[in-house]
């Protein structure tokens, strides 16, 4: 079920979402955030006051699925962090669940993993490489 109490999206968008990103909201315990799309400066405030209004919704418990992110920027760690931080003092957590591989990237570059991943989360994925002729 999306989102049943969503912030008021730019007037120049659709439901959902900002240009290039939407967010589908899925209430339960934990609350379910799927992301899709590019999180950069244009559409970063949007997803943190979608992710904070479903803590205010449906409680500080978090997963924010990020398959679908094609692009993430400082300002969309900025928004994920802000929405720990919320969690935290609500009681609660947030955590990051099936990031997709540039957004692995910046959250792995940036030291972050600890912050904002489950250790399940964190391994790297790992692509078999075999040397040529051997099978």
């Amino acid at each position: 079920m999306p989102l049943t109490c969503s912030p008021e999206p730019p007037s120049a968008c659709g439901s959902g979402g900002t240009p290039g990103l939407r967010a589908d909201i899925h209430p339960g315990v934990p609350v379910i955030a799927e992301i899709r799309g590019e999180i950069d400066i244009a559409s970063a405030s949007w997803l943190r006051e979608t992710l904070l209004l479903a803590i205010g919704c449906h409680g500080p418990v978090v997963c924010v699925d990020l398959r679908g992110v094609t692009f993430l920027d400082c300002s969309g760690i900025s928004a994920l962090l802000a929405t720990a931080r919320r969690a935290r003092l609500e009681g609660g957590r947030m955590q990051v669940i099936s990031p997709s591989a540039p957004a692995r990237r910046v959250i792995a570059l940036l030291g972050l993993r600890d912050v904002l991943m489950s250790a399940d989360e964190q391994a790297e994925p790992v692509t078999a490489v075999w040397p040529e002729g051997s099978i």
